[in-house]
């Protein structure tokens, strides 16, 4: 009988055992498809001289309630040179569209004065005539621009000031969630430029974040995370933060019942087998008593 309540625990075991180790798999296989969400820097429409001089961004983003969404804040400064003559140039600033109420919130300035401006969907082909689709055509995340019409004097800089608040749904039940700015998009444009991307994160901290070159410190409701360049191309392509959102307990444990389920297949016969056993072998040594 003891031998047989032994062979019983240990197929149990070793269903869990080898159960287990497929859960975290199945789990751990949906981490590796980062879910994206950003902004970008303008960009010119066509090739033209200018030299982004400086770029100032801050991203403020509020992650107490991280397993639901963020909300962010945005603003960017960017100072443009033209070392030639006046010219008028379309630009764009790429985001994804998993910000919700940025289009309504969002407001551009130059040189202080607020300026109109306009939406367009992004689409493979829709930008092949300007230089925007070797910035996103790499991308597989959905796009969005913010389109403005600039018109450059000769031989000047001008500033565009970009602001917006948003809420950024958080789009996966576990998994790796980051949220990135496109320095690489400063490449656009001639020269060297001194930039500094600030992300200030209150509440949860994130994860992980990019590069070595990253300076942290601490503020009363955060921390802020700042990558800066001084006079030079920046060859990263992102900063970013990145969240880990934990597997739900209710996934592993959806994940164990087929599991379990299959087991009391094989296990609930072998019971009642064992108890058939144990009552016929008790009768036969009552009778034998007798």
């Amino acid at each position: 009988m003891k031998k047989i309540r032994v062979c019983i625990i240990s197929y149990i075991i070793t269903t869990m055992v080898f159960s287990f180790p497929l859960v975290i798999r199945q789990s751990k296989a949906d981490v590796v498809p980062i879910d994206f969400v950003g902004v970008g820097n303008f960009l010119p429409e066509v090739d033209v001289p200018f030299i982004m001089t400086n770029a100032n961004i801050t991203f403020k983003i509020d992650a107490n309630s991280y397993r639901k969404g963020f909300n962010a804040n945005f603003t960017g400064n960017y100072t443009i040179f033209n070392p030639g003559a006046s010219e008028n140039v379309t630009l764009a600033a790429p985001f994804s569209s998993a910000f919700t109420g940025l289009e309504s919130s969002c407001v551009v300035k130059i040189d202080e004065n607020t300026i109109a401006y306009s939406f367009s969907e992004y689409t493979w082909g829709n930008f092949s005539e300007s230089t925007w689709e070797q910035y996103v055509s790499g991308l597989y995340y959905p796009r969005k621009f913010i389109i403005i019409n600039v018109t450059f004097p000769e031989n000047d800089s001008i500033t565009i000031d970009y602001s917006f608040n948003a809420y950024i749904d958080n789009r996966i039940d576990y998994g790796m969630f980051q949220i990135f700015y496109d320095v690489g998009t400063s490449r656009a444009w001639n020269g060297t430029i001194t930039e500094q991307v600030e992300f200030k994160v209150y509440g949860k901290q994130p994860y992980s974040y990019s590069g070595e070159n990253c300076i942290i410190s601490e503020f009363e409701d955060g921390m802020s995370y700042i990558w800066y360049w001084e006079n030079e191309i920046i060859n990263e392509d992102r900063v970013y933060i990145s969240y880990s959102i934990p597997t739900p307990w209710y996934y592993i444990v959806g994940r164990l019942v087929p599991f379990l389920i299959i087991g009391g297949f094989f296990v609930v016969p072998i019971i009642l087998i064992h108890q058939y056993k144990s009552k016929k072998a008790k009768r036969e040594l009552n009778k034998n008593l007798e």
